[in-house]
């Protein structure tokens, strides 16, 4: 029997022999939106099923997971007609026709896939109509039509498999050809060309982010009106726009900021005010300064007069208050604005200058700096560049403040600043408070370990994570990155977890965000950066002085805990693997499947043939005894191989304990400020 025949969806069922287990419900909604718009493209193949009446799915487990997803979404009745091969075959010819649908294939290439995309553009077709024609989303789409536009090398070292399509995305962050070629030529025979994030860094080296204070500032208007570009980054997570003309955007912001010290510096009388396009004060800008603390001017008798009448109308507020209806919202809001009003009023008349000495007026200033909002504004602290001056100053404070503790101690003194000792340990035992708490709350914790290893757009200072904990990928020393299916499928992996919590600009706002996923979407996102954490390791012991990565234990503990069998993910070539080995060892690959006959046929064969007959044996494409066939389909190098421990032996040694060694740090440090 092998003939196509109609059978109802309900009649068919998985069958044992399918040997797809690990990913065999990854993008099944995609598949299933496929298969909805267009139709099932590639018949079944079962065999008849020991009951009467039911057809086991030898070949096309996915498509049929795709099917009964349809199905239980109420989008297909039970009794619709699928078409299938129907084979009569025994169990063991059921799991090798499965092995090799599996592994024996050819997914279409990431090029392949723009063109078609491209194509479908081309005749008129909607971006969302295509998205929903190939399962997959919008942004996707946009993201590999972005690719289309890479520079003519690029796109060609892409198609041969000369770099990933991590790397493509990395050029096409920009759809400028001359600085993608820029960094290309640069990079391309470097370490760094297979890295991503410094393809990344150079391409936008130059640029600067629409959401960023120093864009804020200028204004898009401005920047747009001035001959500014802007791009859209369609493969970060929050898809913001990329001003590419930076030197445009910063004489822009530039000039604002001046014209705001300008301002600043006459109604302030200060001696200096200097801008600086940042977001805060950095040290080289204070370098040779010295900060001074000063009292602020006292206020007048009618500023007093007026300051009294303020505070008496907040105490009447106060006690208003305690019996304003909340329920009433128009009632509520009024007294919101009176509030207000009372409130800003006080503030102001105390938010004076500081009063500057006679013999500091000459060098004493302040810095203008960009605020979050992207609005100018002036820096906390003022500085002098006379250290003397300032310690003159400290010195009548001191003095002053001596004279009215005397008189009764009446005189108002500025508090002095804590001493860096303290204000260190003081922040170590806040910090202590924290961590107590945060360990008894572990639902709080595990969010934030996930948060803090997932968020990619940590900042410093008010955006900072607050933890040590990062997950990095591991650094790589190879010129280019080895073809890897498993690798092209994590880079696709990451688009379908829930993007929505990397929408928000603040980290807190992010964090809550991610807080409020479910715990199947968290568990996702540990999954995938914990897995992004892995090293290179070898299946195989030095003891031989065999170069390259040592193997680690752990790693093998792993892969037979998840059952990993490597052949269902990687298949050797003549290209990564046959060519680059002695022709002893690929006789002695043939010999461990076929035995030492079949090596011996090989042995008259010239090197490059024999690769190219290991390369046909090894994907089961040779006619052999139907155990060889097995053997070979699930054969791979011993490099390849996840090995199997022995069982653990009791520690000789005790744990080394590493907080002690913190302790003895602090000791340390607190013998030398002594």
């Amino acid at each position: 029997m092998n003939d196509i025949e109609l059978i109802p969806l309900g009649k068919l069922r998985l069958s044992e022999a399918n040997v797809r287990r690990q990913d065999s419900n990854l993008f099944i909604e995609e598949l299933a939106a496929n298969i909805e718009a267009k139709g099932l493209l590639q018949n079944l193949i079962v065999v008849p099923a020991k009951k009467r009446g039911l057809f086991d799915v030898t070949a096309g487990g996915r498509r049929l997971r795709a099917l009964n997803f349809l199905l239980t979404a109420g989008k297909l009745p039970k009794d619709h007609p699928i078409a299938c091969r129907v084979l009569d075959i025994d169990a063991a010819e059921q799991s090798e026709l499965s092995l090799i649908e599996n592994v024996i294939r050819l997914d279409m290439t990431p090029t392949d896939e723009i063109r078609a995309y491209k194509h479908f553009v081309g005749e008129g077709a909607d971006l969302d109509a295509i998205a929903k024609r190939f399962g997959r989303t919008r942004r996707f789409i946009e993201g590999r039509l972005r690719l289309a536009d890479l520079a003519d090398p690029i796109f060609a070292a892409l198609e041969e498999g000369k770099i990933t399509l991590d790397v493509a995305k990395a050029y096409a962050t920009t759809p400028n050809h001359e600085r993608q070629m820029m960094v290309w030529n640069e990079l391309s025979n470097s370490w760094q060309g297979n890295n991503p994030d410094s393809i990344r860094r150079m391409v936008t080296h130059s640029a600067i982010r629409s959401s960023s204070p120093m864009a804020k500032l200028a204004s898009e208007a401005d920047y747009l009106a001035a001959g500014g570009k802007i791009e859209r980054d369609l493969f970060t997570e929050d898809g913001g726009e990329t001003w590419i003309d930076a030197d445009i955007a910063q004489r822009i912001a530039g000039e604002k900021l001046q014209a705001f010290a300008a301002e600043i510096a006459q109604a302030s009388g200060y001696a200096w005010v200097r801008p600086i396009l940042e977001t805060r004060v950095t040290y080289n800008a204070t370098e040779n300064l010295h900060q001074v603390d000063l009292e602020p001017a006292p206020l007048t008798e009618e500023e007093q007069v007026e300051a009294d009448k303020l505070l008496e109308t907040i105490s009447a507020l106060e006690a208003e208050s305690e019996t304003l209806d909340e329920d009433d919202e128009a009632a509520a809001a009024e007294f919101q604005e009176r509030w207000d009003a009372a409130s800003s009023a006080y503030d102001a008349l105390h938010d004076k200058p500081p009063v500057i000495p006679e013999e500091m007026k000459a060098n004493v200033g302040c810095f203008v700096i960009i605020g979050a909002d992207g609005r100018p504004a002036v820096a906390s602290g003022l500085y002098s560049d006379k250290p003397l001056e300032r310690r003159k100053a400290r010195g009548s404070d001191a003095s002053e403040g001596a004279s009215g503790a005397g008189e009764g101690g009446s005189a108002a003194t500025a508090p002095k600043l804590l001493s860096q000792k303290l204000v260190e340990e003081l922040a170590v035992q806040r910090r202590d408070i924290l961590a107590i708490n945060l360990a008894s709350n572990p639902a709080i914790a595990l969010d934030y370990l996930i948060f803090a290893i997932a968020d990619s757009r940590a900042l410093y200072s008010a955006q900072a994570l607050g933890t040590t904990l990062r997950a990095p990928s591991p650094s790589l020393t190879l010129a280019n990155y080895p073809e890897s299916p498993a690798h092209t499928l994590m880079a696709d992996m990451r688009e379908t977890l829930d993007l929505s919590w990397t929408e928000h600009c603040r980290t807190v706002d992010r964090f809550s965000a991610f807080s409020a996923l479910d715990d199947d979407a968290k568990a996702s996102w540990l999954a995938l950066c914990m897995a992004k954490t892995l090293e290179a390791s070898m299946g195989i012991d030095k003891k031989a002085g065999q170069p390259g990565p040592e193997p680690i234990d752990l790693h093998d503990h792993l892969a037979a805990l998840m059952g990993i069998k490597v052949a269902s993910h990687w298949r050797p070539t003549s290209a990564n693997y046959f060519d680059r080995v002695a022709k002893q060892t690929l006789l002695g690959h043939v010999r461990e499947v076929g035995g030492p006959a079949m090596a011996a046929s090989f042995m008259g064969s010239k090197k490059s043939d024999l690769s190219a007959s290991c390369e046909k044996l090894f994907a089961g494409e040779t006619i052999v005894a139907p155990e060889i066939r097995e053997a070979a389909l699930a054969w791979v190098p011993e490099a390849m191989r996840f090995r199997v421990l022995a069982a653990s032996a009791p520690c000789e040694e005790a744990p080394v304990e590493h907080e002690p060694a913190q302790e003895e740090d602090v000791a340390t440090s607190e013998t030398v400020d002594a």
